[in-house]
């Protein structure tokens, strides 16, 4: 599935980090450290929760958040049971630089397709955009630039994973929120909680944790129900 233009760009951002000392320390930063990754993303979800002007959209952003969920759920699904393309860093013909994981089996899954930070991060992005349009377009922004061209440079991603992600993760926060009917509906449950609304804040607080590991926990106990059922 890996074309010739994949490759070539891959070997051409790596190349710059073997150039330039100082921009392959950069971004590595941007693509592996949580924080700088997820700080531009995350931060406007929270404040637009609990922005005033935006109470009355929790409905569709709980949608929505419930897309981004879904469809990083899909992408790591599909990462394990596809077997299209391997890691750029897994072959070592390409001679990329700072590839350090070389240990397949400790990395767990070795196909790259599609992209399950890309689908995240932009799933978000949307999420935020459908609400908070300058907001949104900044958070793209910096998913495109740490978890698109930074993560692709580091080997991790061709860029068809990444285009891959973004249509799985904006697709399905689109089709959520904006063709789904259920928005004000669920506005409504939402305002009926009251004074128990705490309850909600700190489920939201949960899943945005989760979120900023891909959902590991959520990934976890879907393990442990299959080996349950698999046992019974």
């Amino acid at each position: 599935m890996v074309g010739h233009f994949d490759t070539e760009l891959v070997l051409l951002l790596n190349g710059l980090l073997r150039s330039h000392l100082w921009l392959g320390k950069f971004v590595s930063g941007l693509a592996l450290n949580p924080i700088a990754r997820g700080v531009p993303v995350f931060v406007p979800l929270i404040v637009l929760w609990f922005s005033p002007d935006h109470i009355a959209d929790r409905g569709r952003m709980v949608l929505g958040l419930a897309g981004a969920c879904l469809a990083t759920l899909i992408s790591v699904l599909l990462q394990k049971h596809l077997h299209l393309t391997i890691r750029p860093f897994f072959n070592p013909a390409l001679h990329l630089y700072q590839a350090k994981y070389q240990d397949a089996v400790a990395w767990g899954r070795m196909n790259s397709f599609p992209s399950d930070t890309a689908t995240l991060y932009f799933a978000l992005s949307t999420v935020i955009f459908l609400e908070w349009r300058l907001a949104g377009v900044l958070s793209y922004a910096w998913s495109f630039l740490t978890a698109g061209i930074c993560r692709t440079a580091l080997g991790y991603h061709y860029p068809t994973d990444i285009l891959a992600g973004i249509v799985l993760g904006v697709g399905m926060v689109m089709l959520f929120t904006v063709a789904s009917p259920f928005a004000g509906r669920l506005q409504r449950h939402l305002e009926e909680f009251g004074p128990r609304k705490a309850w909600i804040h700190a489920a939201l607080f949960l899943l945005l944790a989760d979120a900023y590991s891909q959902f590991e926990g959520l990934q976890g106990v879907m393990r442990l129900f299959v080996k349950i059922g698999h046992s019974g």
